[in-house]
């Protein structure tokens, strides 16, 4: 499959998995507030994930220099760090509501990053 294809098909799983945890935990979050913060999560969630499965694919297995996976897999877990650390204040001052914004977005990162291994193997 293509790496533009696999993109493409990430891209929909990752969307899929992105709407059903909103739709789970819009049971928790109930007001308006804390679902736009929801939602800017989602997208900045969807956003990140793209970005760092476009990174990670180029290395599928049997490409490339031994370990280059897993080194490439670890930048892309850095950058989801950074975003959550950097998203934290700027939540804050937009006043989007702290606890949806941030346990959306883990909640987004963690059920999108889970897929990227199986879509690894599946798509290579």
């Amino acid at each position: 499959m293509t790496n533009t294809r696999a993109l493409a098909f990430f891209a929909g799983v990752s969307a899929a998995l992105i709407i059903i945890g909103t739709i789970i935990l819009r049971f928790y979050f109930t007001t308006v507030g804390q679902h736009h913060a929801m939602l800017i999560s989602a997208g900045l969630a969807f956003a990140v994930q793209l970005g760092s499965y476009a990174l990670l694919r180029p290395a599928r297995p049997g490409k490339g220099a031994p370990g280059e996976l897993m080194i490439r897999w670890g930048i892309g877990a850095v950058l989801r760090l950074f975003v959550l650390v950097l998203y934290a204040p700027l939540a804050r001052i937009i006043n989007l509501s702290l606890d949806a914004a941030l346990v959306s977005l883990v909640t987004f990162f963690f059920l999108t990053m889970m897929a990227e291994p199986l879509l690894l193997q599946y798509v290579s």
